[in-house]
């Protein structure tokens, strides 16, 4: 574990030294934890953000135009789709690849986002990223920066034009409790780290090397997922409308807050899981009539001595 340590460290400095930025006049990209956009669980995809993207200063030229570059280079993530039911706790490998380099480079450097309801599993060496075809000459290395994101760099003395392949992988274990319609989204986002920015050059930093990186970091990356098959199932129980665990007066006057806003051409403001949740008989409507059966269920199980029906049961025999 030390020599790995000796040679990790290492690696990092020839990378620092081959990639180094000039910071001073750069403003700095950062993307905090709660900054992280992969994160939000709203199970939707996450484009790539090409506005993030700072041309370094260390440059010294007018504003490259991605316009003008002429080749077609593509870096992407797989997009994966499962049944739920079969995925829930496997793990499975996501390839980022590219396609259509026109210019070598040698020295790339990115920052990996995920939600982080997917886990990250190490390789056999402890390593949290794979080295793809594409990059099979260089020297990589990768860190977890937190939860959700990881660092990952890879440099060669001499300019390499990528074959199109993978440039790495990475193995996500599926959560266990995977439903139809989830979306775990995986990609890059542009940071400048106040080390050294993601970068994707050769070492001159000539004008193709910069003019493919401008590219790339603006428009040519493509982020990914990992899907969970079929449409959503909503989350709400019926009568519970501020879904706080409970069945009573509350959610009662809710309904008929919502009822009276409703009546006045005002916006209710209940989520779509509110208002299953609001219409107690499953009329279709939200009024008075749903909040006094929640009332009524309210006052049986604050009195019955039995085990209480569940309010769907309680509702079957009104």
């Amino acid at each position: 574990m030390k020599i790995k340590g000796i040679i990790t460290a290492a690696a990092m400095l020839f990378s620092l030294i081959c990639c180094t930025v000039t910071f001073t006049q750069q403003p700095t990209v950062t993307t905090a934890a709660s900054d992280n956009p992969f994160n939000k669980q709203n199970d939707m995809e996450v484009p790539y953000d090409g506005s993030r993207w700072i041309q370094p200063v260390e440059w010294n030229v007018p504003t490259v135009k991605p316009r003008d570059y002429k080749g077609g280079i593509m870096l992407f993530f797989d997009k994966i789709g499962f049944d739920a039911e079969a995925a829930r706790g496997r793990t499975q490998r996501v390839y980022f690849s590219v396609h259509g380099a026109t210019d070598p480079v040698s020295c790339i450097k990115f920052h990996i986002f995920y939600d982080t309801r997917l886990k990250v599993k190490e390789n056999s060496q402890g390593e949290l990223v794979n080295t793809g075809k594409a990059i099979k000459d260089f020297t990589i290395g990768s860190k977890l920066v937190e939860d959700g994101q990881i660092a990952f760099y890879a440099y060669n003395a001499n300019d390499i034009l990528l074959n199109n392949g993978s440039i790495f992988t990475i193995d996500f274990i599926i959560p266990e409790n995977a439903e139809p319609g989830d979306v775990y989204p995986i990609g890059l986002a542009y940071v400048d780290d106040g080390i050294v920015a993601d970068t994707f050059i050769n070492n001159e930093k000539d004008e193709a090397g910069r003019l493919q990186m401008t590219y790339v970091f603006t428009k040519g990356i493509y982020n990914g997922y990992i899907k969970m098959n079929g449409e959503k199932k909503p989350k709400y129980t019926l009568g519970d409308v501020n879904n706080d665990g409970q069945i009573n007066a509350i959610d009662a006057s809710e309904v008929l807050k919502y009822y009276a806003m409703i009546s006045t051409d005002k916006d209710g403001s209940f989520d779509a899981n509110q208002k299953l949740a609001a219409d107690a008989d499953c009329d279709g409507f939200i009024n008075s009539i749903d909040a006094s059966f929640i009332l009524a269920y309210y006052a049986y199980i604050s009195t019955t001595k039995d085990e209480p029906l569940s309010f769907e049961e309680y509702m079957k025999n009104k």
